[in-house]
């Protein structure tokens, strides 16, 4: 009996297990996304190396300019020379004793301005401390100084002859001086005309440190890109100083996370330092004046050295009045 009831609930379990239906599996995992790492991190450090231009002609070449021209003054031409001539013909031996001379005397006188176009380039360090903002510094070497002055003095003689005129010597004397000579149909005169030039320019590298706040806004996808804009100040010494303010927009394409490409282009506001430009000095100032009183007859010294005075206030004025400057840049960054 016992095992006759063994045997029943034995078959009764193997039955309701039949009957049960499949067995359902449950497991733990879940799907997940494969991690991918963004081109542009929260927090970043940043290390640009570029190529930049400096483009400052959009203001013109000069700054100021100054021109004299002296009243005619007659001089007798008994003997002697032309008044301030080097020439070694004698007057009495060109133009016959009782002649005069009528001269006029122009001197004229630029100014370029201080900062000219050059090329350059420079390194830099970013941090981003957050994803949108950031800080940099760079530092900026271009060969964009200049400064002196350039200038011409023009010599116009009229010489009323009293008789007649030694042609081969005078020939001689203008070949030698390298004066031009015209007639007078009217009156029979003489037109001598002479000019020199005279100058001292100077060039040489602008050393440029820059501090600026960034504003990006990045774009992740197939291709990496974000716009920036960027404004701060800094200063330019190349023997003087000059500060100025910029304000800027970029753009940087990212090959990877930690390498990309950029070009930037800014706009630079300069101020009012920097002195004479080093060309005020008194031992330029004398150089001048004595190559004025060269070319001019004793009576037009004082003339010729307020011109130099003159002049020394535009050197003044073009080192007190830096002209604006915009740079472009073009460079490569890499990502810590």
């Amino acid at each position: 009996m016992k095992k006759i009831t063994l045997s029943a609930l034995a078959a009764a379990a193997v039955a309701g297990t039949a009957f049960a239906g499949p067995t359902t599996v449950v497991t733990s995992k879940e799907f997940k996304q494969p991690c991918v790492t963004p081109c542009f991190k929260d927090q970043e450090l940043q290390l640009d190396i570029f190529y930049s231009y400096n483009d400052a002609s959009h203001q013109g070449n000069a700054i100021g300019s100054e021109q004299f021209v002296s009243s005619p003054q007659t001089t007798p031409l008994s003997s002697g020379l032309l008044p301030g001539s080097t020439n070694v013909l004698n007057a009495s031996n060109v133009f016959p004793p009782g002649s005069a001379v009528v001269r006029t005397r122009t001197t004229s006188a630029s100014i370029p301005q201080y900062f000219n176009d050059g090329s350059g380039g420079g390194i830099g360090m970013n941090y981003f401390f957050a994803r949108y903002f950031g800080v940099g510094v760079e530092g900026n070497w271009w060969d964009g100084c200049r400064g002196g002055y350039n200038g011409s003095v023009t010599t116009q003689d009229v010489v009323v002859p009293s008789g007649p005129v030694n042609t081969t010597n005078l020939l001689a004397a203008a070949a030698a001086t390298n004066t031009s000579i015209a007639v007078d149909p009217t009156t029979g005169n003489l037109l001598l005309k002479n000019k020199a030039t005279f100058g001292n320019t100077k060039r040489s590298a602008a050393n440029q440190v820059t501090g600026s706040l960034i504003l990006r806004y990045p774009f992740e996808g197939p291709i990496c890109w974000a716009p920036y804009l960027f404004g701060g100040g800094g200063g330019i010494w190349d023997g003087r100083s000059t500060g100025f303010g910029h304000v800027g927009v970029g753009v940087e394409f990212r090959v990877t996370p930690n390498m990309g490409f950029f070009t930037d282009w800014r706009w630079e506001f300069m101020s009012g330092s920097g002195g004479d430009n080093g060309f005020g000095d008194s031992s330029e100032l004398r150089n001048l004046a004595a190559f004025a009183a060269l070319n001019n007859s004793n009576s037009t010294t004082f003339q010729n050295l307020q011109i130099a005075r003159n002049i020394r206030a535009l050197r003044d004025l073009q080192g007190n009045k830096r002209n604006d400057v915009s740079m472009t840049r073009i460079g490569v960054r890499f990502v810590f």
